[in-house]
């Protein structure tokens, strides 16, 4: 039974999850001030930008008409929204906070919404800053009053309508799996495969734009989503429709109602009855793997194999990653969810270039090098799990520790990294010398980032697990790991590619005309690379170091 002061409780329950979010921010003061940099650095770069469109749509005479890009943008954003909220299900709301309390005194309605509204204030939180400014940009250019209530609301909309729908989808999922014994067993296989069969067949159609029907579909704009843009614009210029900004008040109400009964059902469903998964991994740590012998690991990894000439140490740990990667797939959750946002992101960048194929080689030596880190090295110390005192023992070296993680990443992933990024410069516009160029970066940053990817991965570790089903759980990486390993990737791949693609111009202005722009071409390229190659050997002694002093509490 529902009780009468649900509401009142509902939104007691949010507040207090976003103070047991705020703590946990405060606790771990790196990934606060991570957040603190990165919200400066946003602000400051998105405020210019937006003070300078905000110059130029004031010189422009009404009415403005909204470009294609600005919807396509929100619809897709929208649609990363989505998937970021389901995957938050899956990994974080599987069962109730504090669930033993919870569903013992408030009722399943409660509850649902408690977490809705646990999750919207937490993003609340974090779209306070992007908010502001675009309260600012679209006041200072169009000097609209309205745009004060009507900007922040269709924010609120948007971010509410997403919540809800990803959640559900979230629920939906986990009620199907929990009643399902094959997809019990598979479920962290099948998400894997699911995903990457999406993003292929987005990629796919971002290369068939051509056809009318393709690029309605690929670039969300079919999605009602966009129209929340005529919400946000209303009172200024900008031609807006009024009937489209109403019904996106009235659907997202409507969708925030509906899909909160749909979330309260399927929670209900999952949490109260006892689902009796099925699944139970033990990949999840490699207290297992530890006690078999080399011909077994190596049969666990079959047909994949780690050769014996880089010593048995190394060897052994290269296997075990390996196969804990095999048992558990879905330790790579938290790069799907990465990987997902970030395909969207690239399809609409894509769609709005003139020459798309340009950016195929650059995203091509830059991606695959940093998923190939992440995959497997970014949390050592929390994937050994119980075994790790007995893997800190001085059986091995930390250089030999060191070495069985960056081992899987050169033999699987550095081939991949150097085929894709080969294929991705022969359907580019650029002549074979930046061609080559590219290769060569790509090897190099892969080098780098299955190097750094340890080193990061230790100094911020994390070993407290994530629930992925009823009896057994993940230890995905720390979130300040994966921020701090993205941008040393990014900065030392970013910076060397700049220095390869920067115009004539450029070039001109640093060097007053007095070096060839060949040379000084070639100086930047060879000294990005030489960067890089120093960062990645301090981050190989790091790790070893790290390790071999690192003690358990």
């Amino acid at each position: 039974m529902t009780e009468a002061n649900w509401v009142r409780h509902s939104v007691q329950l949010g507040i207090v999850g976003v103070r047991r979010t705020i703590r946990g921010l405060q606790r771990n003061p790196y990934r606060l001030r991570l957040l603190g940099i990165s919200a400066i650095c946003g602000v400051i770069s998105f405020g210019g930008m937006g003070v300078l469109y905000a110059l130029l749509l004031r010189t422009l005479d009404a009415p403005i008409s909204i470009p294609g890009s600005v919807r396509l943008g929100v619809s897709s954003l929208w649609m990363g929204a989505v998937w970021f909220f389901s995957q938050r299900t899956l990994l974080y709301w599987r069962r109730p906070k504090a669930e033993a309390f919870v569903l013992t005194t408030v009722s399943t309605r409660t509850a649902a919404v408690g977490m809705l509204l646990t999750e919207f204030f937490t993003a609340c939180l974090f779209l306070v800053p992007p908010t502001v400014l675009l309260v600012g940009v679209v006041g200072y250019a169009f000097l609209s009053p309205v745009s004060l209530v009507l900007v922040p609301l269709a924010v609120g909309l948007f971010a509410a309508t997403a919540l809800v729908v990803g959640y559900a989808l979230g629920f939906a999922y986990l009620v199907v799996a929990s009643r399902s014994r094959g997809l019990a067993n598979q479920q962290g296989q099948l998400i894997v495969q699911l995903v990457f069969l999406a993003v292929v067949v987005y990629l796919v159609a971002q290369f068939f734009g051509g056809v009318p029907a393709v690029w309605e579909m690929a670039t969300f704009a079919w999605l009602p989503t966009s129209w929340l843009v005529d919400l946000a614009i209303l009172g200024t210029p900008v031609t807006a429709s009024l009937s489209r900004a109403l019904a996106s008040v009235l659907g997202s109400l409507a969708v925030i109602g509906g899909g909160s009964l749909v979330v309260e059902r399927l929670a209900g469903a999952y949490w109260v009855t006892d689902p009796g998964s099925v699944t139970r991994d033990g990949g999840d740590t490699a207290t297992g793997t530890r006690s078999h012998d080399g011909g077994t690991l190596a049969a666990g990894i079959s047909p994949l194999v780690i050769p014996g000439f880089v010593g048995r140490p190394t060897q052994r740990v290269a296997q075990v990653v390996l196969l804990r990667l095999r048992r558990a797939p879905r330790r790579l959750l938290f790069l799907v969810t990465l990987v997902v946002s970030l395909g969207i992101y690239l399809g609409v960048i894509y769609a709005q270039l003139d020459n798309p194929l340009a950016l195929v080689p650059v995203v091509c030596a830059l991606f695959f090098p940093w998923l190939t880190g992440a995959t497997f090295g970014l949390n050592p110390l929390g994937d050994e799990g119980a075994v790790l005192p007995a893997t800190l023992t001085p059986s091995i070296s930390g250089r030999e520790y060191v070495r069985g993680f960056m081992l899987p990443g050169l033999l699987y992933g550095l081939p991949i990294t150097v085929l894709c990024t080969l294929v991705g410069t022969m359907v580019s516009p650029y002549p074979l010398g930046v061609q080559a160029w590219f290769v060569v970066v790509g090897v190099v940053l892969h080098v780098v980032s299955v190097v750094l990817a340890p080193a990061v991965g230790m100094r911020f570790p994390r070993f407290s697990s994530i629930s992925v089903s009823q009896n057994s759980g993940i230890v995905p990486p720390s979130m300040t790991a994966i921020i701090v390993y993205s941008l040393a990737v990014g900065l030392l791949g970013g910076g060397v590619l700049l220095a390869l693609l920067a115009p004539v111009s450029l070039y001109d202005v640093i060097t007053a005309e007095v070096v060839p722009v060949g040379w000084a071409r070639l100086i930047g390229v060879v000294g990005g690379l030489g960067i890089a190659g120093v960062v990645a050997r301090w981050g190989y002694n790091a790790a070893a170091y790290r390790f071999e002093q690192y003690t358990v509490d």
